[in-house]
């Protein structure tokens, strides 16, 4: 190889035709082809252009099918009656021996207390084929010992009873239940002070506490009451134009989950 003004030369070999020919017009030309290094680099640039298509067709084909696999819960969803946003998998329909029920409410929140009132026939209806799961929550500002007292309370098997007893002291009554005072007389008064004395800060309850609170997060919990059916998806009870209409029409999309 050598350098010209023309730039850095290489020496490439060439056919035998060209040699031939090449000899009878100049006896002393090397045997070999040179040709500039830029030439050699266009060539590379294209070996590496097609490469890079190449690339290109394969991640458009991987961007496709991941495409194709996101969008099969969502399908599945289609299946299934009601008005809800996903927020987990969604199981494929009839694939459930029961269905797990998932209400986030505060004690405070009147359009949970309208939940429950709305839902008694509902809950008694369902409760073989659907696993109720209640998970208080609490806003800013308020203390969680009404909370605390539910978990105790739901423990020895007197969690409705305690639930009842803290929507009816609100709504009815007018009381902070968010007061420890308010919480401590209910445990009293219901026969439950030396239990809830005794178990209101142990770690079993504080575990619970901070599940509802992760879960709560998980889902994108913007307010109460807010029901999340399968784990999957969050009914917009809102869409369905009252609590009555929502606990009316709920059956059909536990229909849809279950096993026929």
């Amino acid at each position: 190889s050598f350098s010209t003004s023309m730039g850095t030369w290489v020496d490439i070999p060439r056919n035998l035709s060209q040699d031939l020919k090449q000899r009878n017009e100049n006896p002393s030309c090397s045997q070999r082809h040179q040709i500039p290094l830029r030439a050699v680099t266009n060539l590379q640039f294209m070996r590496r252009f097609k490469n890079l298509k190449m690339e290109s067709i394969m991640y458009r084909h991987l961007i496709f099918f991941m495409l194709l696999f996101l969008a099969l819960p969502l399908n599945a969803a289609e299946s299934i009656r009601g008005h809800y946003a996903v927020v987990g998998k969604v199981p494929k329909p009839h694939t459930q021996e029961k269905v797990v029920f998932e209400e986030f409410l505060n004690f405070g929140c009147p359009h949970c207390n309208n939940l429950r009132e709305a839902s008694v026939e509902f809950r008694k209806q369902q409760k073989d084929r659907v696993e109720f799961r209640d998970i208080p929550i609490v806003f800013r500002g308020q203390d969680d010992a009404p909370l605390r007292l539910y978990y105790v309370a739901r423990k020895i098997g007197k969690g409705e009873m305690i639930k009842e007893e803290l929507f009816k002291a609100r709504f009815t009554h007018g009381v902070d239940v968010f007061d420890k005072g308010i919480v401590n007389y209910l445990a009293r008064s219901l026969g439950l002070s030396e239990a809830f004395q005794k178990e209101q800060n142990a770690p079993w309850v504080n575990q619970l506490l901070a599940e509802g609170e992760l879960k709560a997060q998980q889902y994108g919990l913007t307010g109460t009451p807010t029901v999340v059916i399968q784990y999957s998806l969050k009914m917009d009870i809102g869409r369905y134009g009252g609590m009555d209409k929502f606990a009316e029409k709920l059956p059909e999309t536990i229909d849809d989950l279950l096993k026929n």
